[in-house]
Formats: structure tokens, sequence, C-alpha cells
């Protein structure tokens, strides 16, 4: 089905987007029916080609790699970066075969500790305040698998859906289709353009929120240190965990064999007087990109090391 269209737009625009969406649609469908080991080496061949293709997403990885590991020589860089094309190609498979593999019990396990709780103990118990919780992830591994698994325990257990804080693709009809997708996994969708608002009703209706932090996006933020490098991060977050006294609990995955695995750092505990001064919120998004910061040096090559992470925005509002 064509979904509505913004007539305003040049047609050759239109049409283009129409082409975007059908071969969307055929790609998801393919990759639904694929078998596991076809569609990871399909993902990884397409990874690699379009890696070689584009000269100026490989310099920028490799840069970062070199920004962040500065003690590694150029091969062991290379090898992480062809690694991450690699993973970047299942990761990619995947995500479009999430629907299939998230109910498959050989897919995602959890990393646990010796007497640590599981990931939905662990949220019941941070939730007992009635304040909800904040799960802090980054784009690392397959985490559109992450956000379906979670939110398919969370159902499990009675914890009602997992919200998604997630940007726009500027294509409309894919966007629907992407978001209609993440709803029927059991997330609901709350998109950044719609501000604070949605996700401030749903943490005070207990609710839990998973928030990827470690991408520069054109909102207000400060430059906190990353890989020892200022980053520009957004305030928002830490704003609404100061605010609310809401916990956070960070969250990866990362894969294992033919699976996924995911992995947790201890929670932040809440000050028990709200504090939102620019040093309060400094310390704890210091404390948000230290945790990113462990789960990717764990797993390099499951990270998106050609994003411009560490390049300020031309342009910033308000969240």
């Amino acid at each position: 089905m064509i979904l509505a269209e913004n007539n305003t737009l040049p047609w050759w625009r239109r049409i283009r987007r129409r082409l975007y969406y059908g071969l969307l649609v055929f790609v998801l469908w393919v990759a639904s029916r694929l078998p596991l080991n076809t569609g990871r080496w399909l993902g990884r061949s397409m990874a690699r080609a379009a890696a070689a293709l584009r000269p100026t997403e490989r310099q920028r990885a490799l840069s970062n790699l070199a920004l962040a590991f500065p003690e590694m020589d150029n091969s062991s860089l290379q090898k992480i970066f062809e690694d991450s094309i690699d993973a970047l190609g299942e990761n990619f498979h995947d995500t479009l075969a999430v629907p299939q593999l998230v109910h498959r019990n050989d897919m995602v396990r959890e990393d646990l500790a010796q007497g640590q709780r599981g990931l939905v103990d662990e949220l019941k118990q941070l939730s007992q305040s009635g304040q909800g919780v904040l799960i802090l992830t980054g784009h690392l591994g397959c985490w559109e698998m992450l956000g379906a698994w979670v939110a398919r325990e969370m159902d499990q257990a009675g914890l009602g859906p997992l919200a998604v804080v997630t940007g726009r693709v500027h294509n409309p009809p894919v966007d629907r289709l992407i978001q209609n997708r993440r709803q029927k996994l059991g997330m609901k969708i709350l998109p950044r353009h719609e501000g604070a608002a949605p996700l401030l009703r749903h943490l005070r209706g207990g609710g839990v929120v998973a928030v990827l932090l470690d991408q520069n996006t054109r909102v207000e933020n400060l430059p906190i240190p990353f890989f020892g490098q200022d980053a520009p991060t957004p305030v928002g977050f830490a704003r609404i965990a100061l605010r609310q006294r809401i916990p956070i609990l960070p969250v990866a995955l990362a894969k294992s064999g033919n699976g996924h695995l995911v992995q947790r750092a201890d929670a932040w505990a809440p000050p028990a007087i709200p504090d939102d001064s620019e040093e309060a919120i400094r310390e704890l998004l210091l404390w948000c990109n230290q945790n990113l910061e462990n789960f990717i040096r764990r797993n390099p090559a499951q990270w998106v090391w050609f994003h411009k992470r560490w390049v300020a925005p031309k342009k910033t509002s308000s969240p």
C-alpha cells in the first residue's frame, strides 16, 4: 500500500519516496524468510560494499577509532573497523528480522553476575517509587532487538509497554512503517520532536522509557568527556532524571555467538532532593557517557563508529 504523500513536493521526490518505501517493504519481506546464516551473510556483504563505496564515512570511522583508542596501532584500528562493518551488516539483518527472531529462545540471553537479578526484576525494584525508570542505552549491537526483547519481557511481567524516544525518518511513509513495526513489537513511541511532555507523562505513570544517548543530535547539549574528548551530550535526559528523581539503568546489547547478550551496569539512584543545577547535570551526563563508553570498550566492533559524535551540531534547540 502506498501511504499518503505531501503533494507540495516535486514529483520526482514523491516518486523517490515511494520507491524507497516499496524497497523497504520488499527487503523486510525477504529478510523474514531467509535462513539466519544466509541473511547475515547478505548483511555482511552489503555492509562491506557500502564501506568500500563510501570513503568519507570510512575515513570518519577510522578517525573516530584513533581518537577513542590512541594507544592502538593502525593495524589494530583497521581490524576493529573491519569487524564493525561485519557486525553492522549482521545486526542490520537481525533488525529487519526482529519480529521473527525475538521469539527464539536462543536469540537473546542476559549476562548476569552471580546473584544478580534479571533485567525485569531489576526494573520492578527500581520502579517501586512509582516515578518510572529511564533505561540508558546507545547504538550498540542490534538496538532494535534490545528494544523488542525488553518490551516483550516487560509485557510478560505485567510492567506495561516500554516507551522509546525516537527521531524521525525524513520520508513519512518509511517513518510510519518503522514506527508501526515498533508498536507491533510492544513499544510505545515517544517522538523526539514532541519534546519532553509525552516522556514525562509515561514516567509519572510509573512507566519505563529507553533513551539512546550516544549520538550528536540537534537538541540542547553540553560538551561532556567521551573517550577522553568532549562530545555534545543531550541535556534533557539528565535534567528530567534530576528534577523528577528518576533512577537510570544502563543497558546494552552485543553479539554473542549466533545470538545477542544483554549487558547491564549498576543503576544510578536519584538524590533525595531534586537538583538540576548545571553542575549536577554535568556530573550525571559524565556518568552516562562513562557507562556507554564502558559498554563500547567491551565490544568496540559493535558500535556505530562512522557517526559525527565529537562534532558540535550547527544548530541547537531546547528539547
